[in-house]
């Protein structure tokens, strides 16, 4: 190689330099600052190197000059491990993940400054916004940083760690933009350089030559590369141009170390730029998984708003409507929406029968209700006076008679008009009852201990389908069942579908004839229904609990003729009760509701009469008469229960 005193590199820098050497770090400009003694590699050993602390990163420069060039190496100092040597007092170790920088000061308490300098810039760093600032980023573009940044930014890819966000990464690859220029520039430099060696000779490269013999580069050595070497013989005995030209190829060696180094830092640069660009895309990749599935559930939202919204249009079912909608063989009601029509009436009627019963609780105790007793009471025992035959039971005479204006209505003694058909549908649903639920039944309705069976049958293509319900009610007898159900006074507190009930004729003390004006349900026609109702008593033994029933039957009556517009109910209905005694006591007094149950079989057969379509027949009776014995029955154990057990 060529000696060194052929090449005149001394200046008043390097001499300041010089004069510079034996002082360790100090503050300068707000910034801790020095040179160190930093291990290369096992060719170079241990070379001295000047380091700057500044902005959360430790930066190394081969001389103080060079700091306008760009660092050679740098560490994060937020994730820095500083630990000093065992045995060596001016050594310590910086660690960041798996980089690792060896370095000495000249002694002992340099080597402390330092490490003291280094934990509190450490600590400055942890207290403020942290890793991965935009000013850490653009103030420190290094080798260093970039390996250490690009490793990060691998691992965030996979995880995306929250506080990775797209405007980092975006700050990120404008700091590599910055650095790649720079980079791009400083190789543009060396090119030129080489250029010009050849062509001018090495003469304006002297000073670079010579300090290439301080090489420094981790890995930046080829082993195996040997430098030639010229002695001063040979250099005078060759001609003067070979001379200039050899010297110029090994300027142009000793300036290959700082070429691999730019080489290795451009590298580092641009795989930091495609592992951003790829935590961006994926990034922006998971975000629009996200929106897009944000995007399809409102979309299902707004289709689900729609259909309910289009179904409602459609619906439109107006509490009163036009005479052309109203039950007839012209009705321009489709049958889903007649009974949506009907189920909506039926509902208004529930709610007023709601609110009517929540105020007569209030007022259950009136005046009114009380002079009304006291009348009914007197009329009864006047009747009963004057006609010492009549021995029916003071309910049967004081409705009659409260019915009653004209005299027509007469009781009779033994045989009525009516008594053999009477006596045959009373027969008829006693055989019915007992039969088994053979096919042709289907069970439409279960709730507790109460099953509703049908089977559909159509007349003249009117519904007419048979039911029967029956039903376990515990706490009352079945005699407390029928006498409410049979007794008129009682009727419109339970019936909810009732105008008006009154008897029109009593054929014997059990036997009655009722005319009723049920309530319009919109779009149907207001109907009426005229029938005997009948009560029995039915004892198998004296020792078995009697069985009791209620049978209600369509008759003609001349003080009930049809009126059109109303339609005439025809209906065939029998109440059948037994009372169970469960563990009966030895003394028959002490028996309490406790210990009683009525099975109940309820059954009808109901033509509607009218123009009603048979889906909407079908679809209320399957609702209306659960409904309707569940009301019956509760208002029978309401007013059962302070009273003395009637069996």
């Amino acid at each position: 190689m060529t000696s060194t005193g052929d090449y005149v590199t001394t200046s008043d820098d390097e001499e300041s330099f010089e004069d510079e050497k034996i002082i360790g770090g100090s503050f300068r400009n707000g910034e801790f600052q020095g040179r160190l003694f930093k291990w290369t590699n096992y060719l170079h050993g241990w070379q001295e190197r000047y380091l700057i602390l500044r902005h959360g990163f430790l930066n190394y420069y081969k001389n103080e000059l060079d700091i306008t060039l760009g660092c050679r190496g740098a560490l994060s100092v937020r994730q820095a491990i500083i630990q000093p040597h065992e045995f060596d007092d001016c050594r310590f170790d910086i660690r960041v993940s798996d980089s690792v920088w060896y370095v000495r000061a000249c002694n002992r308490e340099d080597r402390e400054r330092w490490m003291q300098a280094l934990e509190d810039h450490k600590n400055i760093c942890k207290s403020e916004s942290g890793y991965g600032s935009e000013t850490s980023l653009r103030r420190h573009p290094s080798l260093g940083s970039l390996v250490s940044s690009s490793s990060a930014g691998v691992a965030s890819t996979g995880s995306f760690r929250r506080d990775r966000s797209l405007k980092i990464k975006l700050s990120e690859l404008e700091t590599y933009r910055e650095l790649l220029s720079q980079q791009v520039a400083t190789l543009q430099t060396y090119f030129d350089a080489c250029a010009n060696a050849v062509t001018t000779g090495f003469e304006p490269y002297q000073k670079e030559y010579e300090n290439g013999t301080d090489l420094d580069f981790e890995d930046s050595l080829d082993k195996n590369h040997v430098t030639p070497s010229l002695d001063d013989e040979t250099i005078k005995t060759s001609p003067s141009k070979s001379r200039i030209d050899r010297l110029s190829l090994v300027d142009h060696a000793a300036m290959s170390v700082d070429f691999k180094g730019e080489a290795i830092t451009f590298k580092a640069t641009t795989d930091g730029v495609i592992h951003n660009l790829t935590f961006c895309i994926e990034l922006m990749q998971k975000r629009e998984d996200t929106w897009r599935k944000k995007y399809e559930k409102e979309l299902e939202r707004r289709k689900k708003f729609q259909d309910l919204y289009t179904n409602t249009i459609k619906e439109k079912i107006p509490a009163l409507g036009s005479p052309d909608a109203e039950e007839g063989p012209y009705s321009t009601l489709k049958e889903d929406e007649f009974f949506d029509a009907l189920d909506q009436s039926l509902d208004r009627i529930d709610r007023e029968t709601d609110d009517l019963q929540r105020a007569s609780k209030l007022f259950s105790s009136s005046s009114k209700t009380a002079v009304d007793h006291r009348s009914i009471t007197k009329k009864s025992k006047n009747s009963t006076a004057s006609d010492p035959t009549k021995t029916n039971s003071t309910t049967i005479n004081e409705a009659t008679f409260a019915a009653t204006s004209n005299g027509e209505n007469i009781s009779v003694k033994g045989k009525h008009r009516l008594a053999n058909d009477v006596e045959r549908v009373v027969q008829e649903h006693l055989t019915y009852v007992r039969e088994e639920m053979c096919d042709g039944w289907d069970l439409i309705h279960e709730e507790g201990e109460m099953k509703v069976y049908r089977r559909e049958v159509e007349e003249n293509g009117i519904v007419v389908d048979p039911l029967k319900i029956f039903h376990a009610i515990q706490g009352v007898t079945g005699h407390e069942i029928c006498h409410y159900f049979w007794e008129y006074q009682h009727r419109m507190e339970w019936e909810t579908t009732l105008d008006s009930t009154k008897i029109i004729e009593a054929l014997d003390q059990d036997t009655v004839i009722f005319f009723q004006m049920h309530k319009r349900v919109w779009p149907t026609a207001q109907r009426d229904s005229c029938f005997w109702s009948h009560i029995r008593c039915i004892s198998n033994s004296e020792e078995d609990q009697p069985t009791w029933l209620v049978v209600n039957y369509t008759t003609p009556h001349p003080l009930a003729p049809i009126k059109p517009p109303q339609v005439r109910l025809i209906a065939n209905v029998a109440m059948i009760c037994e009372t169970i005694i469960n563990e009966p006591p030895l003394n028959p007094k002490d028996i309490k509701r406790e210990n009683i149950q009525c099975k109940l079989a309820y059954v009808a057969f109901v033509n509607p009469g009218g123009w009603v379509p048979s889906a909407a027949v079908r679809n209320v009776a399957k609702r209306e008469y659960p409904r309707f014995l569940r009301r019956f029955t509760s208002y029978v154990i309401e007013q059962t229960r302070d009273k003395p057990i009637l069996f």
